[in-house]
This record gives C-alpha cells, sequence and structure tokens, in this order.
C-alpha cells in the first residue's frame, strides 16, 4: 500500500465516530509502527487536512477537509436541482426531508431540512447509511439492476433493529412492494420508533441515482398519513427527476412510480 493511500486511509478513520484518535490509536487500528503512523499524520497535519489538538494529542479532522468535500455538493446537479424542492416539501409535509444519493452500496445524504423540534431525525452532510435499513436505500434498490441488490447481499448485512431485512429473499419481496406502491416505507428498520417514506430520482438514464424522503415518530406515520407522505414524496422526486433530465413515457404519476424498471 502507497503512503498516498495509507493517508486516505488514516483520514476515513477520522471521518468515522470518536472522529479523533491519539497516534496509539492510529498505530493499533492501522496496524502500523509509530514512526510510519507519525510521519504520515505530519503529512497531514503539514497538507491542511488535519491538526492535532495541543492539550489531547488527538488528531482529528480540519477545515480544509470540509472545503474540499463541500466540492462534491458545489458540482453536484442532483443537490443544486433538488434543494429547493426538498425546502418545499419540508414545508408541505411539516417535518424533516432528507435528499440521499447512491453512493459505493450506500446511501450518501446530501441536505436534510425541517423544523428544530425534530432535530432528533436530523442527518448530517455527507453522513453515510445503509441501503436495506432506510427508505431512501430501499427506494433506490427498487429501481436499480438486481445485480445492485445482490452486490449488497453478497455478504452478512446488520440488524439495526428487530425490524431490519436482513435476508434477499424477504428483500425482494419488499422491492416487490415498493414497486407496485411506487414508493418506499422504513418501519423502524434502521432506527426504533422512527418511519420514513421514500421515493426514487431517477436521471437522464433512467437510473435510480438518488432518493428523496420524509421521516418522522413512528406514531406519526400510519394510515392515511402515510399514503399521504408517500404521494407528497412520489411528486417531488419526480420533479427532480425531470430536471435531472428524466423523460418519462406516461404523464400518470402512480403508473410510472408502480411499474418496474
Amino acid at each position: 500500500m502507497t503512503s498516498t493511500l495509507r493517508c486516505f486511509r488514516l483520514m476515513e478513520s477520522l471521518a468515522r465516530e470518536p472522529y479523533e484518535l491519539t497516534l496509539a490509536e492510529i498505530c493499533a487500528e492501522h496496524d502500523l509502527p509509530k514512526g510510519s503512523a507519525h510521519r504520515l499524520m505530519s503529512t497531514l497535519v503539514e497538507s491542511g487536512f488535519v491538526e492535532q489538538d495541543s492539550g489531547t494529542k488527538r488528531y482529528r479532522l480540519a477545515g480544509k477537509a470540509l472545503w474540499m468535500g463541500g466540492a462534491y455538493l458545489r458540482h453536484s446537479t442532483l443537490y443544486r436541482v433538488a434543494f429547493p424542492v426538498v425546502q418545499d416539501l419540508s414545508k408541505r409535509v411539516d417535518g424533516m426531508v432528507h435528499l440521499g444519493a447512491w453512493d459505493h452500496e450506500s446511501v450518501l445524504y446530501l441536505h436534510t431540512v425541517g423544523p428544530p423540534s425534530a432535530l432528533y431525525l436530523f442527518a448530517d452532510t455527507g453522513e453515510r447509511r445503509p441501503l436495506h435499513a432506510t427508505g431512501l436505500g430501499k427506494a433506490m434498490l427498487a429501481f436499480r439492476p438486481e445485480s445492485d441488490l445482490e452486490s449488497v447481499f453478497s455478504r452478512p448485512v446488520e440488524a439495526y433493529t428487530e425490524k431490519t431485512i436482513t435476508s434477499i429473499e424477504a428483500m425482494r419481496e419488499e422491492l416487490e412492494r415498493i414497486r407496485a406502491e411506487g414508493y418506499a416505507f422504513d418501519d423502524e428498520e434502521g432506527v426504533a420508533g422512527l418511519r420514513c417514506v421514500a421515493a426514487p430520482i431517477w436521471d437522464r438514464s433512467g437510473a435510480a441515482c438518488g432518493a428523496i424522503s420524509a421521516s418522522a415518530a413512528a406514531e406519526e406515520v400510519v394510515g392515511a398519513r402515510r399514503a399521504e407522505l408517500g404521494a407528497i414524496i412520489r411528486e417531488g422526486a419526480l420533479r427532480v427527476s425531470v430536471q435531472m433530465g428524466f423523460r418519462p413515457k406516461t404523464t400518470n404519476l402512480a403508473s410510472l412510480l408502480g411499474k418496474s424498471r
């Protein structure tokens, strides 16, 4: 492994909780001699992407890392197109709305907006969550090739709650329901006490490249409210898809989202 690649691996470690590490912890996690780890971290500090606390001596990502990561959003057509739609949807559903993108077999959160009272539902920009345990992820999986589903389940997936779907057979049945209803439903599968509905965003090629979801406390997403949220989120996701260059073959929204690609 080259020194450059090792530096990237070290930065990835600092991007995960607890978001700061001592030199000893870095050595243990990456199986590095102390001298090698120190040289690599010194390089990252010199580059401005990492800083070291003068008191605790722990390393953490610096502001420059955020600046570089922000370039992804500044260049993202999905983010620019969906931003005003997500703002509008949050007002319409009177709750928390998320925008996510497909990113290496995970959901990459690009934007979250909602009332301050719903802060516990918030997802930070840049946060990554599993496809199989999120409404956003399932909405995309339902309209992507079977090979993507097989890749996700090619290794054991984590059960985050007792309701998390952990078998590919059960997920196939779930995706059939999503294609029939036109939206995904996360029934406390990622976080106990949290439900959400989500719909896919298609790009110019017709691929499900992202999704939009609305989340709320489980007791708030039941019966007619679930269907109401589903209709609102489907309509918003289609608005974004059309602006992304997607051209549906029908003007009937329910028919469009109820059809398997």
